[in-house]
């Protein structure tokens, strides 16, 4: 982490302390695993009183207020409720911008699923301070994360349905439903491999694609949609043929039956097609 972000955490932990709603701290995200660096940005979890838990918000940015930085915006997650607020802190320092969020926690609502996810796999190195021992008591729950989960024939109907679209909309020259589709067509392929090679039970997709192997990873980086879709066409052929090699992998390791019709059908249809003539503008799918 920055030396200068480091100051402003150790300023604000300080200031926390002294708050008699918060009950204890620890850190949360990339710290916790041992991935922390110079870029990354601060992920505190406070522990607060249930009975102080309303109006602590206002609380907080005061205590950011009095640090040596200075918040110029505050992004409040939309899963925020009663039980957990997650805002994450834009401060300025100097000419340095550094991000800083924190996760609020209610004492009486900590069986809440979103504040159950903030303290799975807390470990005693993780806790920054514990005034009543409430953090202790968390961390011996030993709460574990999952696996990467989803139905994997859905994921493959699903990639094809939409994999199938992609000619005519190469063949319009839109931008904006080839781009679409090409996202849903990412997400349905990470999410096979996912299911397939997943390998920790933290983080969400962005975390956990990191630890699959190196050559599924680079399955997942031509999705991409250039305005002048210059080069999408042999993308397409690639990563329709690397999802099909893909799932036909992940069927085999969960012992599911797998048939190449699907995949086969779909991709010699595309590419007979692409010597077809143009589709008029204006005609949907």
């Amino acid at each position: 982490m920055n030396r200068e972000l480091e100051k402003i955490k150790y300023d604000f932990i300080e200031q926390a302390k002294q708050m008699d709603s918060v009950l204890g701290a620890w850190n949360f995200g990339s710290e916790t695993h041992n991935l922390s660096d110079d870029y990354s940005d601060v992920d505190i979890v406070l522990l607060v009183d249930g009975k102080q838990f309303d109006q602590f918000p206002f609380y907080l940015e005061r205590c950011l207020e009095n640090i040596s930085a200075k918040i110029i915006l505050c992004w409040p997650e939309r899963f925020n409720s009663g039980a957990i607020i997650n805002n994450g802190y834009l401060l300025l320092s100097g000419s340095n911008i550094f991000q800083f969020d924190v996760f609020l926690l209610n004492t009486e609502r900590l069986d809440d699923y979103m504040c159950r996810l903030h303290y799975t796999g807390l470990k005693k190195a993780d806790i920054i301070f514990d005034k009543t021992g409430m953090v202790n008591k968390l961390m011996e729950l030993r709460l574990t994360g999952n696996l990467w989960s989803d139905d994997v024939p859905y994921l493959e109907k699903t990639y094809w349905y939409h994999a199938n679209m992609t000619g005519k909309y190469l063949k319009r020259k839109d931008y904006f439903k080839l781009n679409h589709v090409l996202h849903t067509m990412f997400e349905t392929h990470m999410s096979m491999l996912l299911v397939g090679f997943d390998k920790i039970t933290w983080g969400g997709s962005a975390n956990k694609l990191h630890f699959i192997p190196i050559d599924k990873q680079t399955h997942l980086k031509k999705y991409d949609c250039p305005k002048d879709l210059e080069g999408v066409e042999q993308n397409l052929i690639s990563c329709m043929r690397w999802f099909q090699a893909d799932a036909k992998e992940v069927h085999d390791l969960k012992g599911l039956d797998y048939s190449t019709y699907l995949g086969d059908t779909v991709i010699n249809s595309w590419i007979s097609q692409r010597t077809d003539s143009v589709l008029p503008n204006g005609l949907e799918k």
